[in-house]
C-alpha cells in the first residue's frame, strides 16, 4: 500500500477542484483544512464525532510510519480514504455513498420484487440448455416434482401428446407466449400448462415460466357445459311447450341433443297408448343403429337404470325417461369407436335431458288420449263420424292419385229395436259390441271402420278389386248370422243389411256421391228382405270417356 503514498498534500492541493467529493488536509497538529469547495461544505456540516474519527485515523496512519492508505466509514452515507504524505500531513478524500447505497438497495428491491412477481404470476420458472435439459427450476419445484428431480432431465420426457412445436417450447429460438401443452405431474396425472419462454442469447436453450391452467380449464369447461345445458334445456322446454304437433317436439329434441353431445346418432323411445311393456322408436337423428340392438336396449330400459355399453364398434349411452317414477320411454345416443365414449359432462347432460323428455312424452301420451277420445266412439272404440269422414276424404284422394280400387260398405242392423224392447238397453249395447267385433275380425289393419251413430256403421276397404270386395261383403253378411238370436224372436232375427259402393278411380266422384250410392244400396237390401248385401250401380264415366 505504501507505493500509493503521495509526496506532499501541499503539492497536490490544487488538483481537487473536479473531485466529486470533499478533499481535506489534516495537519500533524490536528488542523483540518479544505482543499476544494466540497471540502469546505463538509467541514461546515460535519459533526464533532466525524471530525474526531478523521483525526484519530490520521494519527494512526502517521504512527504506522505512513505506510497505509486508510479507509474510513463516516456513518451510513459517507466513506473516506486517508493517504499520508512524507511531511506528516494526511490527505482525506470523502465521498457521499448514499446514492450508491440507494441504487444498490433499489436494485436489490427490484430483483426481489421481480422474483416475487414471477412466483405469483407462474407456478414455476425454468431454464434449459441447448438439448432442452433443465438447468434451473424454481426452488420449490413444479407440479409435485422437487427441483432436483427435474434438473438435468429433458423437458420433452414430461410432455404428453406433444407435437414438435410444443416440444420445442423448451429450446425455442424465438420468444413465444401462451403456448398450451400437457405436462406429466409427479403423481402421474396430467396438467395443462401455459408456457411463456424466450431463448437464452449466446447459450442455446431457453428460459421461461409455466402456469398450471388445469383447474382454470376445468372451470371454463364446467361453465361452458353449464351454459350449454341451460341453453339446451331452455330450447327443449320452449319446443315442448310451443310445438303444435307433439311428435315434432321429439324430432327437434333428438337432433338438438345429438349435436350438443357430438353424437353420431340418437333416438327417443316411447311407450305408446296401445303398447305394453315394450318401447317403440318415436324420433331419430343421425346415423341409424342396428334395429336388433335398438330393440334389445329398449327392452332393457324399461324400469332400469341408465347404462353405457359398447356394441358393434359403437359407444352407446342409454337412459330411461320417467314421469312420476314410471318409465315411459328412453333416450339412446351413440358415438363411433374413433370418437370415443361420452365424457362425464355429456353423460350428465343426457341424464338431465332424459328427465325433461319424460315429461314431454307424458304430455304427448295425454295429447294422444285426448285426440283418441275426440276421434273415437266411446262405447265401441271405432272411429266416430267426424274422424271417419275426415280420414276418408284423404283416403279417397290418395286412391284417386294411385289409381287404386276401393270399396265403401254401409252397414245397418236389422231388427235392432227388438233387442232393446225385449231385453233392455244393456242387451242392445252387447249387440252393438258383438257387431263391432265382427267388423274387426273381417277387416284388415289398413281398413277404416266407424260407428256413425245408433246401429249404423261404415267400412272402407282400400286397394281392393271388385270381386274380392264382393266376396268380403258376402262373408260379412254370413258372419253376422250369429247375432240372430239376440232379438229373442226367430221370425225377426238380428242381422245386417249392407250397401256396397265400389270405387273406381277411372270414374271420379266426390265423397258424398260414394256415400250416397252405398246408402241407396243399403236401403235396397232392407227393402229386399233384410239380412243381405246389395251392390250399388257404378259411378258414371266422365263425359270424355263416353264420347
Amino acid at each position: 500500500m505504501g507505493e500509493q503514498r503521495i509526496e506532499t498534500v501541499e503539492a497536490a492541493g490544487g488538483r481537487f477542484d473536479r473531485f466529486p467529493g470533499a478533499a481535506l488536509r489534516i495537519g500533524p497538529t490536528g488542523q483540518i483544512d479544505p482543499l476544494n469547495e466540497r471540502g469546505a461544505a463538509y467541514l461546515a456540516g460535519a459533526t464533532a464525532m466525524a471530525q474526531g474519527e478523521l483525526l484519530s485515523t490520521a494519527e494512526d496512519a502517521r504512527r504506522d510510519d505512513m505506510a497505509d492508505i486508510r479507509p474510513l466509514h463516516l456513518g451510513p452515507s459517507a466513506q473516506a480514504v486517508l493517504i499520508p504524505d512524507r511531511s506528516g500531513d494526511v490527505l482525506a478524500l470523502i465521498q457521499d455513498t448514499s446514492l450508491e447505497r440507494n441504487l444498490r438497495e433499489a436494485l436489490m428491491e427490484s430483483r426481489q420484487r421481480y422474483k416475487e412477481l414471477v412466483e405469483i404470476s407462474s407456478d414455476f420458472a425454468w431454464e434449459t440448455d441447448e438439448a432442452g435439459r433443465f438447468l434451473f427450476v424454481s426452488p420449490r419445484g413444479a407440479l409435485g416434482w422437487a427441483a432436483e428431480e427435474l434438473l438435468g432431465r429433458a423437458a420433452r420426457d414430461f410432455l404428453i401428446d406433444a407435437d414438435e412445436a410444443q416440444a420445442a417450447a423448451f429450446t425455442t429460438p424465438e420468444p413465444l407466449s401462451d403456448l398450451d401443452l400437457w405436462f406429466r405431474r409427479a403423481d402421474g396425472e396430467v396438467a395443462s400448462l401455459s408456457v411463456v419462454a424466450s431463448p437464452v442469447p449466446g447459450k442455446g436453450g431457453a428460459r421461461g415460466v409455466c402456469r398450471d391452467m388445469t383447474e382454470t380449464r376445468a372451470r371454463d369447461q364446467a361453465l361452458a357445459h353449464a351454459q350449454l345445458r341451460d341453453r339446451l334445456m331452455s330450447h327443449l322446454v320452449r319446443t315442448i311447450r310451443d310445438e303444435i304437433e307433439p311428435e315434432k317436439a321429439l324430432e327437434v329434441a333428438v337432433s338438438a341433443v345429438g349435436l350438443a353431445v357430438d353424437a353420431a346418432g340418437g333416438t327417443i323411445l316411447r311407450r305408446r297408448v296401445e303398447d305394453g311393456a315394450t318401447l317403440g322408436e318415436a324420433a331419430s337423428w343421425g346415423k341409424a343403429l342396428d334395429p336388433a340392438t335398438l330393440d334389445a336396449i329398449g327392452t332393457s330400459l324399461v324400469g332400469s337404470e341408465p347404462r353405457e355399453l359398447r356394441r358393434a364398434g359403437l359407444h352407446i349411452a342409454a337412459f330411461p325417461t320417467r314421469y312420476r317414477q314410471d318409465a315411459n320411454g328412453g333416450v339412446v345416443f351413440w358415438r363411433t369407436e374413433e370418437d370415443g365414449g361420452f365424457p362425464p359432462a355429456d353423460v350428465q347432460l343426457l341424464s338431465e335431458v332424459a328427465d325433461q323428455l319424460g315429461v314431454a312424452i307424458a304430455q304427448i301420451v295425454n295429447h294422444e288420449r285426448i285426440l283418441s277420445l275426440s276421434r273415437t266412439d266411446p262405447m265401441t272404440g271405432l272411429l266416430n263420424r267426424r274422424a271417419f269422414f275426415d280420414e276418408l276424404q284423404r283416403r279417397v284422394q290418395r286412391a284417386g292419385r294411385g289409381h287404386l280400387g276401393a270399396a265403401f260398405i254401409y252397414v245397418d242392423m236389422d231388427n235392432f229395436k227388438l233387442v232393446n224392447d225385449n231385453f233392455g238397453h244393456p242387451a242392445g249395447d252387447s249387440a252393438i259390441l258383438a257387431l263391432c267385433q265382427i267388423l274387426r275380425d273381417n277387416s284388415r289393419s289398413n281398413d277404416l271402420a266407424a260407428r256413425l251413430g245408433g246401429d249404423e256403421f261404415v267400412l272402407w276397404m282400400e286397394g281392393i278389386d271388385p270381386v274380392t270386395a264382393t266376396e268380403r261383403t258376402e262373408a260379412l253378411v254370413k258372419a253376422c248370422k250369429v247375432l240372430g238370436p239376440m232379438t229373442g224372436n226367430p221370425d225377426r232375427p238380428l242381422g245386417v243389411s249392407l250397401g256396397l259402393a265400389l270405387y273406381d278411380p277411372r270414374r271420379p266422384e266426390t265423397l258424398d256421391q260414394i256415400v250416397a250410392r252405398a246408402d241407396g244400396a243399403m236401403y235396397k237390401a232392407k227393402q229386399g228382405g233384410k239380412g243381405r248385401a246389395v251392390i250399388a250401380d257404378p259411378a258414371p264415366l266422365p263425359a270424355e270417356a263416353t264420347s
